[in-house]
């Protein structure tokens, strides 16, 4: 599923403060249609700084909004290292418990830094996900390529992405980057990755099949991966240019001057 003509909107900012601002009032202006809405987070520096925004919003969010998590470390909750953790601590601990749908890594090997080792762990976490987005999810039919499947639905879907144009934990040449028939797949970082542990992520259809993709980027590591994304003649082959352009929802980009520079 694809669309032909991809016309995301862009807004650039000075820095990632304003990156931060810019997110947060289009997150805002959503609730305010009066549905409670779903999130899926990302881990990053720049979508940490939008947590610690919206919670000037509480009072909007409570009861308003369900947090899911785009991708997670399978390493035990309270650690450090985990997606769930940088979110907890910048605006989770003030969201009632029952609105966050997190990952559950029990099942898992995650100190493991061979790919062969917690394999049977990491599926095991994914599958217990994607039972819990099927759940807590409205479900559409998605049809592509002899697969007839549900699809979860999410409102809104933050990313940010790495260097090597790296989404969730979408890696290139990785399982997830492939996977066509599942909604959650488990993932291994690329060599240069660290930390090298098992993680399990939304797949390439959710985010395509989310109302709203909200790509925050700052920095000019990121400013190659944009323009290939953005290009019409030679569009990157880096993970999250793949994708994005097969969004059925609006796609905004909020960048920063040095990712948006020459686009």
């Amino acid at each position: 599923m694809s669309n032909t003509q991809f016309h995301p909107l862009i807004e650039i900012c000075q820095d990632p403060d304003a990156i931060s601002e810019v997110a947060r009032q289009k997150i805002i202006q959503i609730l305010q249609k009066g549905r409670p809405i779903t999130i899926a987070l990302s881990g990053g520096s720049t979508p940490k700084k939008l947590y610690h925004t919206l919670c000037k919003d509480l009072s909007l969010i409570h009861n308003n909004v369900t947090f899911f998590l785009g991708d997670e470390r399978l390493y035990p909750v309270e650690n450090d290292q985990t997606n769930y953790h940088m979110a907890f601590q910048a605006l989770l601990h003030k969201v009632p418990s029952n609105q966050v749908i997190g990952v559950d890594p029990t099942a898992a090997i995650a100190t493991s830094e061979d790919e062969r080792g917690g394999v049977a762990g990491a599926l095991a976490a994914a599958e217990d996900y994607e039972a819990k987005l099927h759940q807590r999810l409205p479900l559409t039919r998605w049809v592509e390529n002899g697969n007839d499947m549900t699809m979860p639905v999410i409102d809104i879907v933050l990313l940010g992405f790495g260097s090597d144009g790296h989404t969730a934990s979408i890696f290139p040449d990785s399982i997830a980057s492939r996977e066509t028939a599942r909604t959650v797949s488990i993932a291994f970082p690329s060599p240069s990755m660290r930390p090298k542990v098992w993680r399990v992520s939304i797949t390439p259809h959710v985010i395509q099949n989310a109302r709203q993709v909200i790509v925050l980027a700052a920095g000019k590591d990121k400013n190659w991966v944009i323009k290939g994304i953005l290009s019409e003649e030679c569009p990157s082959e880096a993970p999250v240019s793949r994708f994005l352009r097969g969004c059925k929802g609006e796609v905004l980009f909020v960048l920063d001057r040095e990712a948006a520079a020459d686009i």
